[in-house]
């Protein structure tokens, strides 16, 4: 697994960008961790949600709220499941306390969607179901999968339009604001001077 240093008690994160209705599943290894030093906690929270078409589309919508994951692990490696129910940006951050710049603790993270090998063959065992069977779910968890990640695109494309638009417009209104401020100004320091020069019977 992609591995990294923890060297304080602070948390130290990595950012993913789900779409909703998605099991999120954080593989991890902690080669160092030691219970008896102190506890180590992985968390999984939104750290920025995204502007929704279908907010647009239903302005009386209201967003579900995000319901943050924090779990204190023990093992030396194991998995974290979460189902993300809207579509956003997340933090999966690790916290360890004992960790220190002289007692640096390595971390291995991997970030997955969908549902895991062991998962489909706990699955087959438990349903008896045939590998034809296990195929035709794993291709179906496969296309949702797909569609879900193309109606978050379409999200993300109306994000990035929103935000071109904003900009074009700020591009446009900015230089006729820019030559107003400058107008002001140039009114203004023309009568402080031709005011001095009365002031002082110079014309």
């Amino acid at each position: 697994l992609p591995t990294m240093l923890v060297e304080s008690g602070k948390p130290k994160c990595v950012l993913v960008s789900v779409p909703m209705d998605t099991q999120l599943r954080v593989d991890y290894e902690a080669p160092d961790i030691d219970s008896g030093k102190g506890p180590v906690w992985i968390t999984i929270n939104r750290s920025r949600p995204m502007e929704s078409l279908r907010d647009k589309m239903l302005p009386g919508r209201k967003q579900k709220d995000f319901t943050p994951l924090s779990e204190e692990i023990k093992a030396k490696e194991g998995s974290i499941k979460h189902v993300i129910e809207e579509d956003g940006e997340l933090s999966v951050c690790v916290r360890a306390s004992p960790a220190s710049s002289k007692n640096p603790m390595r971390f291995g993270l991997a970030v997955h969607t969908g549902k895991s090998k062991s998962e489909l063959t706990k699955k087959r065992d438990e349903e008896h179901l045939s590998g034809m069977e296990i195929s035709l779910e794993r291709l179906t968890d496969a296309m949702e999968d797909i569609l879900d990640e193309a109606d978050f695109a379409k999200e993300r494309e109306m994000v990035f339009h929103n935000q071109s638009r904003s900009m074009a417009q700020a591009s446009v209104y900015w230089p006729i604001l820019h030559l107003s401020v400058l107008a002001i100004t140039g009114v203004t320091m023309a009568n402080h001077i031709v005011r001095f020069f009365k002031t002082h019977h110079i014309i």
